[in-house]
């Protein structure tokens, strides 16, 4: 069996079926041999103004349950509502939600070798 002994990453991927049985895509999906072995999904998310984009956030969370890919979701824009995100934010670490990052904290991560 030949493995892969480099990191590779793709950009709006298609990782599988969302809980309505659609095509699901990611933002970005990583491998790394050592670190990521199963894989990194990447969500990014933003929303300058208010709106709705914050009522998907469970839709989100529930294919990322069905899809059992670690994923990191990067938040950020300022127009979703602090309850959206509190919720959010809380949902990491449950299962295969990693983790919940505003722009900024998620390039400290990655600085830090989080990645």
């Amino acid at each position: 069996m030949r493995e892969m002994k480099q990191p590779i990453f793709a950009r709006e991927c298609s990782i599988g079926k969302t809980i309505y049985g659609g095509n699901r895509k990611v933002d970005f999906i990583l491998y790394h041999p050592t670190r990521w072995p199963d894989c990194l999904v990447i969500e990014c998310k933003w929303q300058a103004s208010s709106g709705s984009v914050y009522e998907k956030y469970p839709f989100l969370v529930l294919n990322i349950q069905n899809n059992n890919i670690n994923t990191i979701i990067v938040l950020d824009g300022g127009g979703y509502t602090k309850g959206a995100s509190n919720w959010l934010h809380g949902q990491a670490g449950k299962t295969y939600l990693k983790y919940v990052f505003n722009q900024g904290a998620f390039q400290k991560f990655v600085s830090k070798g989080g990645l």
